[in-house]
């Protein structure tokens, strides 16, 4: 549905199956350029590299060994000459503010994008801040808050026999409470306590500790399954809507010991908390458990591109849909 960025080895972009380039004519690029070149099994796949300014045409003494196709602001027309479908960005700080404006030419050419490992003190520092500048708008983010909060309390309302039906099961079905709280980690890293019905056994993790959830864990319940299928059991964080700790539609909230261990092992993991998590959302619709690291990394993928996305309409009614659709397809986990 939606491209992201998240820095990668070079020669890990080329997937040998459509021609990429190279946006940057500086150091960085020259030198993602050469890498690939030496390292890459499918270096063919590598058309050359893009200026980011308009300038004259660099002489051969200025990119000896380097295939120069054009300039960025020619790169629809480029893209479609070469077809071009994978892009590394590799721009010096300098130029920084040209971020956006390459992302935007990729996604209009429907071009996937990444980032060059040299550009991660670039990307993941203050400078990440230029692609969501506006993101805080002093009046926005209270006026949507008063209309979560009142939409959600009034849905908590509409569904409180399900609430009661719900809670009844829980009982018959296992020992133990029928609301589950634990502690999450929320917008900016202020930790909170999120309200989910109970789908595990009581003390699951006592002895082994923090895990994440598996397709088939042992530690849930009977109607555990079935209320993870079906999400019914993400409900009772209507409360956290209602009392400003949540949105709808968001990143996941996770856990303080999973969200240090991966801003540890994932950079710009942490750029996930710059909006408060949500009932549902982009990563959430789209993947499944996260068994390993490189499902984090996925998700990571998606909700960078939510928050990039934050004031789309239409980004918002696409979850919405999807998760309807997930809902009553129990496609949940």
């Amino acid at each position: 549905m939606f491209e992201s960025s998240i820095a990668i080895s070079p020669t890990n972009l080329l997937n040998g199956t459509g021609n990429a380039v190279i946006i940057g004519l500086n150091r960085n690029g020259i030198l993602a350029y050469h890498r690939i070149k030496r390292q890459s099994k499918t270096k063919e796949n590598l058309i050359g590299i893009i200026d980011i300014h308009e300038r004259p045409k660099p002489v051969n003494g200025e990119t000896k060994n380097i295939s120069y196709i054009g300039q960025l602001k020619d790169f629809s027309s480029l893209a479609r000459e070469y077809n071009i479908n994978q892009v590394l960005i590799a721009v010096d700080t300098q130029d920084v503010s040209k971020i956006h404006e390459i992302i935007k030419h990729c996604k209009s050419n429907q071009v996937k994008y990444e980032f060059v490992p040299e550009m991660q003190d670039i990307v993941y520092g203050n400078t990440i801040q230029e692609i969501w500048k506006d993101l805080h708008r002093p009046w926005q983010p209270s006026r949507r808050q008063i209309i979560y909060s009142i939409g959600a309390l009034i849905l908590m309302l509409l569904l409180l026999p399900l609430f009661i039906v719900t809670s009844i099961l829980i009982k018959f079905d296992s020992h133990g409470p029928t609301f589950y709280s634990q502690e999450r980690v929320g917008i900016n890293g202020r930790i909170f306590r999120i309200f989910k019905f109970r789908t595990m056994f009581i003390d699951a993790e006592k002895q082994v500790g923090p895990q994440l959830a598996t397709k088939n864990d042992p530690r849930i319940t009977r109607i555990g399954r079935l209320l993870r299928k079906t999400r019914i059991d993400e409900i009772p964080q209507l409360i956290n809507v209602v009392i400003g700790d949540m949105h709808f539609i968001g990143p996941r909230p996770e856990r303080p010991y999973f969200v240090e261990k991966y801003s540890r092992e994932i950079p710009m993991y942490k750029n996930r908390l710059k909006v408060k998590p949500g009932i549902t959302g982009l990563a959430q619709v789209i993947t499944g458990y996260d068994e390993n690291l490189e499902d984090v990394k996925a998700k990571l993928r998606y909700d960078l591109d939510y928050i990039e996305n934050y004031y789309s309409i239409r980004i918002h009614l696409q979850i919405l849909l999807k998760t309807i659709k997930v809902v009553l397809h129990g496609e949940g986990y």
